[in-house]
Formats: structure tokens, sequence, C-alpha cells
């Protein structure tokens, strides 16, 4: 398996009375915490907003959990400039195709557990950034209790491997444009997305950074799926991360509430680290989309 993931494995499972508090030095930047309900001033129940540089729109109308639209507003995190994919181009991900999603989505839910995940309150398909800078396709399933995280081959209709993540594990979530370290020969992305953390304020080890299979990094890395750049698509939920971190705040906070009572999440807005200096591998492997399924002038793969 490419992502060295277990289909079978539920990551996180054994943490479900891990509940203590997070401790350690604290992440750099602004900084957002979920509270007790509040409706002034047009903010989210449940969400507290504080911190300097917090200029994102807090009033897009509909981002709440369970509504019925498919239809999203404008983006507010970054996307890379200047890219347009036309209509044929988005048909050559085998995601795109038909109803192809659909039937994943019902593949997907076979592995859900009532009394861990709950009802479902979200699907995506977005392209999650891994530890080495490699893109890869993923759906996303958001619940009441977790949020599932999959590899599916759209080719062959089959689900490969798949994540588990408990939602009061989480205890940052950021958003903000991604950058690379300042040493980094690597060009700039030019776009952001999010990072959810479950980490406790403690890094990863040397030994987990510097294994490109390695399973078990605390964090998980989050931006647009390509289809989103085509203008019939650029407002569609299922492809747009900021729609995945909106429900993702409202459902971290309704679960804190039954499972970590008097504790806050912290919400980071700023830039998002991606530990690459110099891998030719990952521009290689990104520029040639070998993360998705795609249809490659009649090879698919």
């Amino acid at each position: 398996m490419a992502d060295g993931i277990n289909p079978q494995s539920n990551f996180v499972d054994e943490h479900l009375d891990d509940d203590k508090p997070p401790g350690g030095k604290e992440f750099k930047g602004a900084t957002l915490q979920i509270d007790a309900p509040s409706t002034q001033n047009g903010e989210e129940p449940g969400v507290g907003y504080a911190g300097p540089g917090s200029n994102f729109n807090r009033n897009r109308p509909g981002s709440v959990i369970g509504r019925q639209s498919v239809r999203s507003t404008a983006s507010r995190t970054s996307m890379r400039p200047g890219v347009i994919k036309t209509e044929r181009m988005s048909d050559q991900y085998f995601s795109y195709k038909e109803s192809n999603f659909d039937k994943a989505i019902d593949k997907c839910k076979e592995v859900m557990k009532d009394d861990l995940d709950g009802k479902i309150l979200g699907k995506y398909l977005l392209t999650e950034i891994d530890h080495w800078n490699n893109e890869r396709e993923k759906i996303i399933l958001l619940t009441e209790g977790s949020i599932l995280v999959f590899k599916y081959n759209f080719i062959l209709n089959k689900l490969e491997e798949w994540r588990r993540l408990l939602l009061h594990m989480v205890d940052h979530i950021a958003i903000g444009d991604f950058k690379y370290p300042d040493k980094s020969l690597m060009p700039d992305r030019e776009h952001g997305g999010i990072q959810i953390r479950w980490n406790k304020n403690e890094e990863p080890g040397w030994a987990q950074k510097w294994n490109p299979f390695c399973t078990t990094l605390p964090y998980m890395t989050f931006s647009h799926h390509p289809v989103l750049y085509n203008p019939k698509e650029n407002e569609t939920v299922t492809y747009n991360v900021d729609e995945f971190y909106e429900h993702l705040v409202q459902a971290v906070s309704e679960c804190y509430k039954k499972k970590r009572p008097g504790e806050k999440v912290t919400i980071l807005e700023g830039p998002i680290l991606i530990e690459s200096y110099a891998s030719i591998s990952s521009l290689i492997y990104n520029q040639s989309g070998l993360g998705f399924f795609m249809d490659r002038n009649g090879i698919c793969f």
C-alpha cells in the first residue's frame, strides 16, 4: 500500500479515554478558541473568536452543518493563482465521472461504527498533503464523533485504505497559507489549506518525519481538490476545504461539550509549515498528478 496504512487499523481508537488537556509549547499565530455558545456579532454558535489578524469572513451564508444546498460561497482559503481546469480536464478525474463519488461514499459507509461515528455531517473529496509534500486524493467523511479519511480507487471502485480520527482527540485546527522553511529550495505553493493536529503540542520525532511510510504522525493537512479550479465547480461544497473547515470547527465544538466539557480546542490562523527542503520527487509526483486516479490519454492509473 502506497500510504502504508492497514485498512483494518483504526489508528486512534486506543485513545478513546485520552482526554487530558493539551500541554507544552504553544503554536505561533493568531488563535481562536471554541468556548461557550454565542450569537453576538454574527458569530457561529459555540465559537468565540480572538487574536490579531483574524480577518476571514465569518458570515458566509448557509455554512452550517446539515444544510441542504450543494453550493458554497467563494473560497476564502487562498487558491493557486491563474489555475483554470476546463470541463474536459475535470473529466480526466475518475472521481468526477458519472456517479463514481456517490458509489464511493456507499462503500466508505460500510466501515462506519454507530458508537464511534454517529451521523454523517459532511462528505468531501479533498487533497491530502503528506509529510513528504506528496499530494493525494482522499475522501473525507465528517461525522458527529470522528473524521474518516479514505484512499479510494475510483478506477476499480475499491476501498484501499482508511483511517479514523476521533473528534475529541483534536486539539488544534489551523487555517492559512502553506509555506516551506526559510532555507527550503522548494517553489512557493501560492495557496493555502488546513491542518488538523492531535499532538498535545508535542512535535513528531526525527524518525517519524524522515520515514516516508510513517503512519503515526499526529496531524493531517488538506487543501482544495483540483476539480475546484473548474469554473463550473469552483463553489461546489464537495471539493472545497473551506466547507470542511467550517463544519469541522462546529463538529469539534459539539464533541468537546460531550467528551471534554470545560476544555477548549485552539484554532490557528497563520502560515502552515510544510517541512520540505529540496524534494524533487514530490515536485514530479505532484505535477504529474500521480496521487489522483486519472485517465492519462488512454492510460488509467
